[in-house]
This record gives C-alpha cells, sequence and structure tokens, in this order.
C-alpha cells in the first residue's frame, strides 16, 4: 500500500485525497481547529502535533480568526519562526520528532512526503532521519527560506530536485 506523509497540513490543500485512491496516509497538524476540518478517511491517521527537533510542547504563532475572516489567505498561518505581522496569536503545541512519528505510526516505507511549515521546512528536512527512510518522492515549501542551500542537501541525499516559485519537488533516484 502507497503511504503519504504530510506535515502541515492546515485544512485544505491537502494530500488526503490520495486515500480515495487507496494510499495510507498520516496527517500531521498542530492546530486543532484547522485538524478537525480534514475531512476523516479511514485510511488516514490524523495527528494533532507539529513536528520539532524534540518531543514536548512549544509556542507556535497563528493568525487570528478575525484576521482569517477578513483575509482568508491567512487561513491556516502557523510557524514557530516565520516573522508575520499577521502571526499574532500564540498557541501552545505538542511536538513530536520524525523518529518518533515513523515509530508510533509504524510506517517503514512513504512513497510521498509533503512538508509544509511556514518558514521552518529547512529545520525539518535537516532533522529527517533519510538513513532509516527514502521517501520516494519529497515536496517541500521553500519560499521563506533558502532554496539553492536545502535542494543541495536534499540532492546529497540521493534526490533529483526541481523547484517552482514556491515548492521544492524531489525523487528519489537511488
Amino acid at each position: 500500500m502507497r503511504t503519504f506523509v504530510e506535515i502541515g497540513s492546515c485544512d485544505f490543500d491537502t494530500l488526503n485525497y490520495l486515500s480515495d485512491k487507496g494510499w495510507r496516509g498520516i496527517i500531521v497538524e498542530p492546530i486543532k481547529k484547522y485538524l478537525d476540518n480534514i475531512p476523516q478517511k479511514p485510511n488516514v491517521q490524523y495527528l494533532n502535533y507539529a513536528i520539532d527537533v524534540t518531543n514536548g510542547t512549544r509556542e507556535m504563532k497563528i493568525a487570528s480568526d478575525e484576521l482569517v475572516a477578513s483575509d482568508y489567505t491567512k487561513s491556516g498561518m502557523s510557524s514557530f519562526v516565520r516573522e508575520d505581522d499577521s502571526l499574532t496569536e500564540s498557541v501552545l503545541v505538542n511536538t513530536i520528532t520524525f523518529d518518533d512519528l515513523i515509530s508510533f505510526c509504524g510506517i517503514t516505507q512513504i512513497d510521498y512526503l509533503k512538508i509544509d511549515v511556514e518558514g521552518y521546512d529547512w529545520v525539518l528536512i535537516k532533522n529527517f532521519p533519510f538513513d532509516k527512510i527514502k521517501p520516494a518522492f519529497i515536496q517541500v515549501e521553500w519560499e521563506h527560506i533558502d532554496s539553492e542551500e536545502m535542494s543541495r542537501y536534499i540532492a546529497s541525499q540521493g534526490y533529483h530536485v526541481n523547484y517552482d516559485r514556491t515548492d521544492i519537488y524531489a525523487y528519489y533516484t537511488g
């Protein structure tokens, strides 16, 4: 069974639709109100966590409901690191490492890894356990960070890398 892992899913633009094609899914979203808005599929695990370098809790900034109501483009905005005047509210979120997520979910393969965490993407890629598992395809947002450095790192892990104006796309070539 093909498996996707989506980090920072929010409540839109999610890979949840792959479950309709028979994929197993792991969706990780730290903001519960966004996670609760994703339609539930039987072959998808929905986890209310943020992936981080340690397990525990951490403060995250989010856009207020009032701002989202007046500007939908701010919907789903949350970050550990991104400096953005629209991220005015703080929430405490539970964190889990990639290693513990993989162990907890019994993941033995990842066919599609998607990371969209508003500027924390590079930290997560650097801390992904490539020595244990090589996702077949990676999509990671880069628009808030240095795409060249992250592209070189992903390529050094055995991937062919392309990117557009917001995302890096990487295919494992072994």
